[in-house]
Order: structure tokens, then sequence, then C-alpha cells
């Protein structure tokens, strides 16, 4: 059924539209993304994974600071600035919202972003 969220629209699709964004910079020859969105104890989970380098599990937490970026980046030599993570935090914790990063079982790495669901519990 339909999933709504309490948060700003344009904010929203800013930020997912960032993650999907790395998902396909750090994706490599193959392209292969996954989102999903789920209910859970009246929020509603967003996640993006791709299956590409992964996410090194003792940056999980820094690469959402403004100019860090991960050894993945180095390793695929990702264009970037280092800004849009911390972007993709500071939008959904405005939002009251949290954004978290994870290795993805077996291979690449899974974003999710967690908000308050519009309807009730």
């Amino acid at each position: 059924g339909l999933l709504e969220v309490c948060a700003d629209r344009e904010s929203l699709t800013r930020a997912i539209w960032n993650l999907m964004d790395n998902a396909v910079k750090y994706s490599g020859d193959v392209v292969s993304i996954d989102v999903a969105a789920s209910r859970e104890n009246g929020k509603i989970a967003i996640s993006v994974r791709d299956r590409g380098i992964g996410l090194a599990e003792q940056e999980r937490n820094l690469i959402f600071r403004k100019f860090v970026r991960g050894t993945a980046a180095k390793a695929t030599n990702a264009k970037g600035t280092g800004l849009g993570l911390a972007m993709v935090r500071k939008i959904i914790e405005d939002q009251g919202g949290t954004a978290t990063a994870a290795r993805a079982p077996g291979q690449g790495s899974r974003f999710t972003i967690v908000l308050n669901s519009a309807e009730p519990a």
C-alpha cells in the first residue's frame, strides 16, 4: 500500500536522489540498485542498496561528515565533493529522522533513512 511520511517533499526528493546517485557512482561496471520502503513502529524506512565495492565498516558514521570521502571513492576514482551524504543526513535530521549507512550482506552498501509516518500507528 501507500506509505506516507512527515517530510518536505523537495528536501526528501533531494536526499533520495543523492543516495541513488552515490549508488550508481560506486556500483562499478554493472549497476544494480534496490530501493525499498517499509513501515516499522510508526516510522517509514527507505533504503537504497548498491552492489558495488562496499563500505568499510569503520567509515559508516564518518562518511556523513562534511568533506569526508571513504576509501571506495579513492578505489573507484569517483568524483565528488564529500558534501552529498552530509547534506542527506542534515535534510533527514531536520525532518526529525535518521540517516544511517551499513555494509550490505554479500557485497555493496545500504543507506537507510527513517522518518515519521504521516499515518496513525
